[in-house]
Order: structure tokens, then sequence, then C-alpha cells
């Protein structure tokens, strides 16, 4: 009985460290990370629901060129903000909430759009 729960645990502790493997493994999983601060740093009107370091994203589409991201925050309730639209190619950040068909043009830390670039680039 010892010897099972040794071997659960040992189990246990490799299945706590394989996400870290795959983020080294596949080091564009880690570009997610530039995408958030990329909307953070916009001046998307998230900040009157809550803060720039609650906001999450929730990729929604990615087509490689285009991404559709819904903004949220963790709540007891439904923390969904909004809706913005990436496009890849052009380093272009909308705000799709109000209407889809006319986007409004979002301006942002573009450091964060070269960081996701060369990311994207290292996969």
């Amino acid at each position: 009985m010892r010897y099972l729960n040794s071997l659960g645990l040992s189990l246990l502790l490799i299945g706590v460290s394989l996400p870290a493997l795959a983020d080294e493994a596949n080091p564009g999983q880690g570009c997610y990370g530039y995408l958030t601060e990329m909307v953070r740093s916009s001046d998307f009107p998230y900040r009157d629901f809550t803060t720039p370091e609650r906001l999450k994203l929730l990729i929604d589409r990615d087509d490689g060129d285009q991404l559709s991201l819904q903004l949220f925050y963790e709540t007891s309730g439904s923390g969904v903000i909004g809706w913005v639209r990436y496009d890849v190619p052009q380093q272009a950040l909308w705000n799709v909430s109000i209407d889809p068909e006319e986007p409004q043009a979002l301006k942002f830390d573009r450091r964060f759009a070269q960081a996701y670039a060369a990311c994207l680039k290292a996969r």
C-alpha cells in the first residue's frame, strides 16, 4: 500500500511539472502573455470593470492572421467585458464589442506587438 501511495505521489509531481516542460518544448505557447499585455496596455475601456492585472483573454479564434479575443475577469457572475480582434500581419488591435462590422482601432504599446511577432517566429 505504501508503494502505491509513493507511486501516486510521484505521478502527481510529474503531472504538475509537465506544463513547464510543454512550454519549454513549444516556446510559441508563451506568446499568449504578449497578447494579454498588449490588450492591457490598450485604450479599450476595460478599466470600467476591472484592473489591468485581473484582465484575462480567451482566444476564441486564431486563423494565423486574425485573432478573435474575448476579454474577461474572474467573478462570481458574468465577467465578460467585450471582444477585440488582432490583425497579426498589420499589428492592429480592434474593439469589435459594439459592432464587428465597424471595429474601432485601439491604441496600445507597440512593443508588445513586436514581442508577439518575435515569439511567433521562434516557434
